[in-house]
């Protein structure tokens, strides 16, 4: 299960970018939203996992609870910002492309087998 810490209140929220039932605080800015996924077991980078256990989690959540702010490391927050941006500058058409590469052969060999024992 995700787990994420508002960065506003520090309320135990599912997703790093969802509306916090607390206090009502969405991510919106870049920089809210980068500090949102350091802050929730949602932080990869590459396929490297950079978060904090759900334990830290919930520490940082009582620090900010109780007023104590969390110190986010600019280049960290930076690089998650740089990442996102490459994310989503991939063009639709090569997406369709990767899924296609991935998902054809299965179902090829799925029509295959369904023809073969059904088919008869």
């Amino acid at each position: 299960m995700m787990l994420a810490v508002c960065i506003k209140c520090g309320n135990i929220k599912r997703a790093p970018i969802s509306k916090c039932s607390v206090c009502n605080f969405i991510p919106q800015k870049d920089e809210d939203k980068a500090k949102s996924l350091i802050l929730s077991t949602a932080y990869e980078i590459d396929g490297e996992y950079r978060g904090k256990t759900e334990e830290e989690l919930r520490d940082v959540a009582s620090k900010i609870a109780n007023k104590q702010p969390f110190e986010f490391d600019d280049a960290n927050v930076r690089e998650v910002i740089k990442y996102a941006e490459k994310v989503l500058a991939i063009p639709t058409s090569r997406l369709i492309f990767d899924g296609l590469r991935w998902l054809l052969p299965p179902i090829l060999v799925l029509s295959v087998i369904y023809f073969l024992l059904f088919l008869k």
